[in-house]
């Protein structure tokens, strides 16, 4: 491949980011195989038709990201995508491999739903009861797709804290991040309000019920009716 036709010059806007979303593609797309060294920071920056220090911006992202490492006497040294973990990694893979990626993504999502709900139900206490009323009201209340997505997002934050577990507090976090900045794509899927409120209602209901059966079976459901209408959400947007 040339490696001279593989990045595209970014935009004025936020150059920096523009100009880590280029090299972070080639790189996914095997342009610069793990192990091997980007070009020279001049050649990149003409490459890309940008100045050195928004370059070096850039470069900084990608190895904060970890898919470059500064090697003394080799340069800026390409790391193994499929071995990173950093969300904004798994965006750059949704970026390239779009709905199929983000499919995938969203399994995990739903399979963590199970164990949210029942050890919510097991753990709530008559503080996290009320603040999961209140955050069921919020999505009630929801304006706007945009706003039930906030909302979503705000009850589901809620009901995890509620399971007293904060390694599962991560893990979920880490699959909403990893959406990056890309989730104004998946907002159309909170367009309507009914199937989402209606969800949410029944796993509220659960878990205050202490229902913990009941309330795995609800956030499952919840989790892939979601996900079904993310993606649909996300190929509309792509087309």
């Amino acid at each position: 491949m040339n490696q001279s036709n593989v990045l595209r010059p970014p935009d004025r806007q936020r150059v920096d980011e523009q100009i880590t979303a280029s090299i972070a593609d080639a790189i996914l797309d095997g342009a610069f195989p793990p192990g091997s060294a980007l070009p020279p920071e001049r050649e990149l920056a003409e490459q890309l038709g940008v100045n050195r220090t928004s370059l070096r911006q850039g470069l900084a992202r990608l190895q904060q990201m970890g898919l470059i490492e500064a090697r003394h006497g080799s340069g800026n040294v390409v790391r193994d995508p499929q071995q990173l973990t950093h969300p904004a990694v798994v965006e750059a893979l949704i970026r390239k491999l779009g709905p199929e990626f983000l499919v995938e993504l969203l399994e995990i999502r739903a399979a963590l739903g199970p164990l949210i709900g029942r050890l919510a139900a097991q753990r709530c206490g008559p503080e996290d009861d009320e603040a999961l009323r209140a955050a069921l009201a919020g999505v009630q209340d929801a304006d706007s797709a945009a706003a039930r997505q906030a909302a979503d997002l705000a009850f589901f934050q809620v009901l995890i804290h509620g399971t007293r577990n904060r390694a599962l507090g991560l893990l979920y976090r880490w699959v909403d991040h990893s959406f990056g900045g890309r989730e104004h794509e998946l907002t159309p899927a909170y367009d309507e309000p009914e199937p989402v409120i209606a969800d949410l209602r029944a796993i509220t209901e659960a878990v205050l019920a202490r229902d913990d059966a009941a309330a795995a079976a609800a956030v499952e459901a919840y989790l892939l009716a979601s996900a079904l209408r993310m993606v649909a959400a996300y190929r509309s947007q792509s087309t």
